[in-house]
């Protein structure tokens, strides 16, 4: 019976060789696939005045709403986006740096770099109705359908209650390695067919982040480059405005930038199917242990099988002519003259 054992040997080794592969292979689809690229597509340019230092703009029927700041030059603006001219403007007074904006219930919400204070304009007039009081800086915010979505120029990010804006929860903006992004700046929340998602500036960077909401981890990383560098006229006259208007398009510009540009922006959607979260890592964990628990499953299924299939004839049956005629149906060589002395010693 020795080459029957080494058979079974060698079909052991092969289902073993089998569920080795398959388990590094399903542990290795969990991966995500980091050469996915996020690009900027410029789909037209337009004017924008380049005395504008922008801090927020929001896309809302069919006009840029706009804010500019700096101490002095603050103001509050409707402009149209095709032609870069001003249908209407409220200017502030020196003791105002007007900061990002947003749209809630017929209303403009703009932040205070450092007054700690937002305020509340009708969307028909620009007057002011009412204001906020809040700690730290204001830098950029936006709606999300339930809560003001505020950054202060640090990784962390505030969820704020649209009536009273108070804090409800906070998340740290953090890359795929968890390392934390700091200046994040001017915000615009999106909704997509994978969920919300938030973008935002990073202050002095020619860089567009998308981020998840839930919990503050980058799912994309889109380079401004190619519209900062036509725009290069000065330190601080950097990529800052995003608006969004339908599904992956957007305005975007810069402070003191002439010009604003329509845009697409690819793979927003789909963004989370590529790279990998914390969810995603607790996934991969549980497949993996799953995968090892069915191949240690299928090795003692295959050593049951091993020793049965050795112990299929009954040994008081185990004659060199009952053995000789069960290799022949199988195929395989007769019983040495060792083996079968072997069998009738037995």
């Amino acid at each position: 019976m020795r080459r029957t054992r080494r058979s079974g040997l060698l079909l052991a080794y092969l289902v073993l060789s089998i569920l080795f592969s398959s388990l590094v292979q399903a542990e290795n689809t969990t991966k995500y696939d980091e050469s996915i690229e996020h690009e900027i597509v410029i789909l037209s340019e337009h004017n924008h005045h380049d005395e504008a230092f922008t801090q927020g703009l929001e896309m809302y029927n069919g006009s840029i709403y706009e804010s500019t700041g700096l101490y002095g030059h603050s103001s509050l603006r409707e402009v149209n986006p095709w032609t870069g001219d001003i249908i209407r403007s409220k200017s502030f007074n020196d003791s105002i740096f007007s900061e990002g904006i947003t749209v809630y219930n017929n209303t403009i919400i703009m932040l205070t770099w450092e007054t700690q204070t937002a305020y509340v304009f009708e969307m028909d007039n620009l007057s002011e109705i009412s204001s906020y009081e809040y700690e730290g800086e204001g830098w950029g915010i936006c709606f999300d359908g339930n809560s003001f979505v505020m950054s202060n120029g640090t990784s962390t990010v505030s969820f704020r209650n649209p009536e009273t804006f108070e804090i409800e929860r906070t998340i740290s903006v953090k890359d795929s390695f968890g390392n934390l992004i700091n200046r994040i700046n001017e915000l615009e929340c999106v909704n997509t067919p994978s969920g919300p998602r938030v973008l935002a500036n990073i202050w002095q960077q020619d860089r567009i982040l998308v981020f998840d909401p839930s919990n503050g981890t980058v799912l994309g990383d889109y380079d401004a480059s190619h519209l900062s560098s036509k725009n290069d006229n000065g330190y601080n006259n950097v990529l800052n405005g995003i608006a969004h208007i339908s599904d992956s398009e957007f305005w975007i510009t810069g402070k003191n930038w002439s010009s604003m540009y329509l845009v697409q922006m690819t793979n927003l959607s789909g963004v989370e199917a590529n790279i990998c979260v914390s969810s995603c890592e607790d996934a991969q964990d549980s497949s993996f242990s799953d995968n090892v628990l069915i191949t240690i499953g299928g090795l003692i299924l295959l050593i049951i099988f091993i020793f049965l299939r050795q112990d299929d004839l009954p040994a008081d049956k185990k004659t060199p002519e009952t053995v000789n005629r069960h290799n022949e149906q199988l195929n395989l060589p007769p019983l040495s003259q060792e083996d079968e002395g072997m069998l009738n010693d037995r």
